[in-house]
């Protein structure tokens, strides 16, 4: 099986985690629209860190709250044979 989603916490950094990755998004959204890099201190980091791991608990906790609703298998029918894909879904923080 897969390795398990990680949501992360507000000192996800460059972890892998969806938290970490929504920072490194919106590092590069920062710098594209204001054309400068994303400020890395002062206030308001940790509250923008805090936001994007709840928000990426929030997403990953729906998705596997709902995962029997999402499309796991996928039958594909061609001439040369068919075959089968599966994805499985689980969290590392389950509720």
């Amino acid at each position: 099986m897969a390795e398990a989603l990680r949501a992360g916490s507000f000192a996800s950094d460059g972890d892998g985690s969806l938290a970490a990755l929504i920072e490194d998004a919106m590092r590069e959204e920062w710098q594209a629209a204001r054309g400068e890099p994303l400020p890395t201190s002062g206030p308001g980091v940790k509250d923008r860190r805090i936001l994007f791991a709840a928000v990426a608990k929030g997403v990953l906790r729906y998705l596997y709250e709902h995962r029997d609703d999402l499309i796991t298998t996928l039958e594909i029918n061609e001439g040369s044979g068919n075959h089968r894909h599966e994805a499985a879904f689980d969290l590392v923080e389950k509720l």
